[in-house]
């Protein structure tokens, strides 16, 4: 399955990797990314290991650790995965309750 990232998953990504860089280590930013790509790649093979959104059709949201999240949508017409966004559960529950 195809991986496509949308234009805010893309910008709250690097959002994530700037704040890692500013308060964290390099060896953390590392870890961090090579987290988030080791998922995506399960995620391309097991596209619905997470759970399922309320709000929005074909959307899951999943855990990459314990603080950031991605939410994605299972586009089965084009056998694509768009990752929508990352969530960062230490921000406002206003910006993150639309997709729970």
């Amino acid at each position: 399955m195809n991986i496509i990232w949308s234009k805010k998953a893309v910008e709250t990504f690097e959002g994530n990797i700037h704040y890692l860089k500013t308060h964290w280590t390099e060896k953390e930013v590392q870890k961090f990314t090579a987290r988030v790509f080791h998922y995506l790649e399960v995620l391309a093979s097991e596209p619905f290991i997470a759970r399922k959104t309320f709000k929005t059709k074909h959307t899951y949201i999943g855990i990459i650790i314990p603080h950031i999240s991605v939410v994605y949508r299972v586009k089965p017409a084009r056998e694509a995965l768009e990752i929508v966004t990352f969530l960062d559960h230490r921000q406002s529950g206003k910006k993150n309750k639309r997709f729970l």
